[in-house]
């Protein structure tokens, strides 16, 4: 899997080992709310999709599989949602809307989405504080968000796999890995369609547990 760049694609040695080495494509900016959904206050109907179709496109031309990154993240979002002071229906509407205008969008041609990304707080595995959650939230508490976003998802393109995806996850016995453990049985339990959890592997070889 490559993280790419639509804007990078202009540079011939990028663009030739990307379509000649990889054989999954995964955006690493432009299928996000900043690039993907950049528009001023007032206006949360239009979408920007032409650097991910740029990329689709790419990986369509060299037999290239591509994942969605991301629906939802609490960082990287436009200004006009970050400082619109939604309330908690509105934004309800609004994250329903952008999962459904976005999956139906790329229906076919993303095969696996990272629904949610990287909601665990890092030291102690609590969900993070964001505008999904609890700043104000879309009105629905704990793991609620999470849940119906991924069914969301799911109603926009059954077929697709979708996935939770965070980091320093990969070890066992730690809060934050502790946490998403029992985050996703209990999703499982409550029958919420989520397929499988991306594991960003932020590791470097001074880490103990590389072995």
């Amino acid at each position: 899997v490559f993280a790419a760049d639509y804007s990078n694609l202009t540079q011939s040695d990028y663009s030739s080992v990307l379509g000649r080495e990889y054989s999954v494509l995964e955006p690493e900016n432009d299928m996000k709310w900043g690039t993907i959904h950049p528009n001023p206050p007032g206006s949360p109907n239009e979408y920007n999709f032409v650097p991910g179709d740029g990329l689709v496109t790419f990986a369509q031309a060299h037999a290239m599989a591509v994942r969605g990154h991301n629906l939802a993240w609490y960082i990287y979002n436009p200004q006009w949602l970050a400082n619109g002071n939604y309330s908690a229906a509105q934004l309800n509407q609004i994250l329903h809307d952008h999962i459904t205008t976005v999956v139906n969008h790329y229906k076919g041609q993303v095969y696996a989405w990272d629904v949610i990304n990287e909601a665990l707080d890092d030291s102690t595995g609590q969900l993070r504080d964001s505008i999904w959650y609890n700043k104000p939230g879309i009105g629905l508490s704990g793991n609620g968000y999470i849940a119906q976003a991924f069914r969301w998802a799911h109603e926009a393109d059954p077929a697709a796999l979708l996935f939770y995806n965070d980091y320093n996850v990969e070890d066992v016995n730690l809060a934050k890995s502790n946490a998403m453990y029992t985050m996703v049985q209990a999703l499982l339990a409550q029958g919420v369609p989520i397929h499988g959890v991306g594991l960003q592997m932020h590791v470097t070889p001074d880490q103990g547990y590389i072995s």
